[in-house]
């Protein structure tokens, strides 16, 4: 009798390594007989091992190369074409550095904001052949041949065999060519020796930092050499997210090997009265998650491989250069593998230490195990939260800039990240005093999710981590998006068509520029010209401050935040948009749409040479009034930022129409778009459509959706572990004449309350990171943590769905009253 009362001590060694073997083996057959039930550990680790190798490909291979434009050689020069000493300049390159390869190139317009390169370029070249590859065709040979990189053949609608004119001059087509290093690189090649007058020439050759100092370049020409990016590598980036996604899913695992160890509770009894040592018998836990670990890792492996095989050639396109699919950090995918045996065997040591400890007849009885007193503090999680915000408080934020910068928000978030995990049973606690005023079937409930934190604690953690991010993703778009100066979102609605006189498109570098009388009228024709074919008359002509002065309104004290794209307050634009001219007070400089500009502090309007590196005859209003107006469009693109005529009047500016915005009466199609773009190309003006930016609303909203569903799924799986666990509570219940109604409000109760307080702690969590992390910016004013209808999904839409769903699914009557079977 006294063999089943107590384990054997640990002092025999428990067999040695033939026992050990023993129980491994078992551990291996009981993981082949009940890998369903281990199904969700397995899906997870898998998921994440294939999407952190899929994502640091994707990452890896996302940067343009730095070689970019540099083909084989390691140093390029750009001369001027015009330069008469063009030949000797070549010849001495040449001479001192050796062999060279020389790209000409003439840019031409194509009536988009890009334009595109004629180019001489030798195939065949020393260094340049990187940067050309065939698609089809073959490359031009001889004079009035071209071959077309594949867009802009798009453009013209042009094929091979085609006739293509440009610059009063007819070409054959006879090939599609690519420049594989930069897809977006737009050009028609020639054979060398067709371009009579090239606006710049390329020359490429190999160099030591020894030839570079003992060469003299000509005057004002600086040889290049490739630079690698800088910051953290995306591998190690990709890698930061892999382990606070395994963290996750090892959250996720702590619950599920509880459970699978309450369900062997009465086999590893049967084990322990045969002579199993605690040592054997946490081996048969711990072992399971090694082997979960391992099939995870090795199927997570092989498909992230094969996704990413099937998919490099498609992402080369997204990618604007050609992928080759063994580019990839090799040393991550190990790293990756390991890091999932380790999560799953480390998830399973705490419910192998419990289920250790538990006596031999209370495990042969199968009865639950009365949970430990727990003595949890919060000191460790308060601390790790505090160092992650401090961190991301250093980190510089939108600001911070190189390795150190980059380090500390990575590790911010991770020690956040770690504190909240710590506190998320401490917050379970909580739940005691409320459960005594609650109803009697939620307080069965809470009283459960309380008393058993081992479980409820991993699962509020995980559900808490999942609203974390996606709120955290949210409150940062928030803040970028509502930067009235550095302004981000959408270009134009789907119907609009902007066209720009030459160098005044939006988000140019440089001053604008006064058009030429010619300009201005071959844009008025051109813009009258496209609205008709749209069938419309509703054209607005944008006018702006112009040199021989320049204008911007900028943000004292602050590197790169100032904008250029200010455009006149005429009284037809603001008739346009329904602004009265009583409206504006009469010491008011600017009018905006965009939120938050009109609070922003530091903020000075000047006028003068002020892009020039010695600024002259600079004028400027400190701290200009700034008029909010809804009525103005909010686009990026859109005139949203206007200069008045009282400011015109004090910074002595002249104005002049640059753009003109056509309102069609519908979204415009590709037919429409080409059309006026051909239109525009042939007056020499560009046009801009709608692009691919999202809206400050769709990435909240998809945020906030996303980290919703992620936290539904895991509660929907930790809650089935949950009340699986608590099986034999139910058939009581049940054999008391507890309701249906009952058990599912036992169940909606849990549910509704893990996802109440996983919304508030994982909502607070993210807004003090948020804060620390763009702390200089909301408190200037500069931009906004304003919650939008994402917060109140998260906040009230989780925990209704949660309850909702619990309560729907849990109405099913156990089985009948039964011994729990032996394995």
């Amino acid at each position: 009798m006294t063999a089943v009362l107590d384990r054997p001590t640990e002092t025999g060694g428990g067999g040695g390594a033939a026992a050990r073997r023993a129980v491994m083996r078992w551990a291996w057959r009981l993981f082949r007989r009940e890998w369903r039930q281990q199904l969700l550990v397995l899906t997870l680790i898998t998921v994440a091992v294939a999407a952190t190798i899929f994502g640091a490909a994707i990452g890896t291979n996302a940067p343009l190369p730095a070689n970019g434009g540099f083909g084989s050689a390691n140093t390029l020069v750009n001369l001027p074409g015009s330069d008469p000493r063009l030949a000797a300049d070549v010849a001495a390159i040449r001479a001192h550095f050796g062999p060279v390869d020389v790209i000409e190139n003439q840019t031409f317009a194509t009536g988009l904001v890009q334009g595109a390169q004629l180019r001489a370029q030798n195939p065949d070249g020393a260094f340049g052949r990187p940067m050309l590859a065939l698609v089809s065709g073959h490359y031009p040979h001889g004079a009035g041949q071209v071959a077309m990189s594949g867009p802009l053949a798009s453009t013209y609608r042009v094929g091979i065999g085609g006739i293509w004119r440009s610059g009063g001059r007819a070409w054959r087509v006879v090939g599609l060519a690519e420049n594989p290093q930069n897809l977006l690189d737009d050009f028609a090649l020639v054979a060398p020796g067709q371009l009579a007058a090239p606006s710049q020439v390329t020359v490429l050759f190999d160099s030591t930092p020894l030839s570079l100092a003992t060469f003299d370049f000509p005057p004002g020409i600086t040889p290049l050499t490739p630079q690698p990016p800088g910051g953290l590598s995306p591998a190690f980036i990709a890698l930061a997210f892999a382990v606070v996604g395994l963290f996750f899913i090892g959250l996720v695992a702590v619950a599920g090997f509880t459970v699978l160890a309450q369900r062997r509770l009465r086999s590893l009894g049967m084990l322990s009265s045969l002579g199993a040592t605690d040592k054997n018998i946490r081996l048969v836990m711990v072992a399971n998650g090694a082997v979960v670990g391992v099939a995870g890792a090795l199927a997570g492996a092989v498909i992230g491989l094969a996704a990413w095989i099937a998919y490099a050639p498609s992402f080369g396109v997204s990618a604007d250069h050609r992928v080759v699919w063994t580019s990839l950090p090799w040393w991550l995918v190990v790293t990756a593998m390991i890091l999932a045996v380790l999560t799953a065997t480390l998830a399973s040591r705490r419910p192998a230490r419990a289920v250790a400890g538990v006596p031999v007849v209370a495990a042969l009885s199968g009865r639950p195990v009365e949970p430990r007193e727990g003595h949890d503090t919060p000191r460790l999680g308060l601390a790790l939260l505090a160092l992650g915000i401090l961190l991301l408080a250093f980190s510089g934020g939108f600001g911070g800039s190189g390795s150190s910068s980059n380090l500390d928000a990575i590790g911010g978030l991770l020690a956040t990240i770690a504190g909240l995990v710590l506190l998320a049973p401490i917050v379970i606690a909580s739940l005691e005093p409320v459960a005594r005023r609650a109803p009697v079937s939620a307080r069965i409930a809470l009283r459960d999710l309380a008393r058993y934190r081992a479980r409820s604690g991993a699962a509020l953690a995980a559900t808490s981590l999942a609203v974390l991010i996606a709120m955290f993703i949210a409150l940062l778009a928030t803040n970028r998006y509502t930067d009235g100066l550095d302004y981000v979102g959408p270009n134009l609605p789907h119907d609009q068509i902007i066209v720009y006189t030459p160098g005044n498109n939006a988000g140019a570098s440089s001053a604008r520029v006064l058009p030429t009388a010619k300009q201005d009228a071959a844009g008025r024709a051109t813009a009258a010209s496209i609205a008709a074919a749209l069938g419309t008359r509703d054209v607005l002509a944008l006018q702006t401050p112009v040199a021989p002065t320049d204008v911007a309104l900028s943000r004292v004290g602050s590197a790169a935040q100032d904008t250029i794209d200010l455009y006149a307050a005429t009284p037809a634009l603001l008739r346009h948009y329904g602004i009265k001219p009583g409206a504006i007070l009469p010491t008011t400089a600017v009018i905006t749409s965009r939120p938050g500009l009109a609070g922003t502090s530091n903020l000075l309007l000047a006028s003068g040479n002020w892009l020039s590196q010695n600024p002259t005859n600079i004028r400027n209003i400190p701290t200009p009034q700034i008029q909010t107006f809804a009525s103005l469009p909010s686009d990026v693109s859109d005139p949203n930022l206007l200069v008045t005529e009282y400011a015109v009047r004090v910074l002595r500016m002249r104005v002049a129409t640059v753009a003109w915005l056509i309102q069609a009466p519908r979204a415009l199609t590709p037919l429409q778009v080409d059309s006026a773009r051909r239109v525009a190309a042939a007056a020499g003006l560009t046009i801009e459509t709608k692009n691919s930016q999202p809206s400050l609303d769709q990435v909240r909203n998809d945020a906030a959706a996303a980290g919703v569903l992620v936290a539904l799924g895991v509660l929907a799986m930790t809650i089935g572990l949950i009340r699986s666990e608590t099986a034999g509570d139910l058939r009581t219940l049940t054999a008391t004449g507890a309701s249906g109604r009952t058990r599912r409000n036992i169940t909606g109760a849990t549910a509704g309350a893990l996802g109440l307080l996983g919304a508030l702690l994982g909502t607070a969590v993210a807004y003090l990171a948020v804060f620390a992390y763009t702390w200089h910016e909301v408190i200037l004013g500069e931009a906004s943590l304003f919650p939008g209808p994402d917060l109140l999904l998260v906040l009230v839409g989780l925990p209704l769905l949660a309850a909702a769903g619990g309560w729907l699914f849990a109405g099913r009557q156990p089985p009948a009253i039964a011994h729990q079977p032996l394995e």
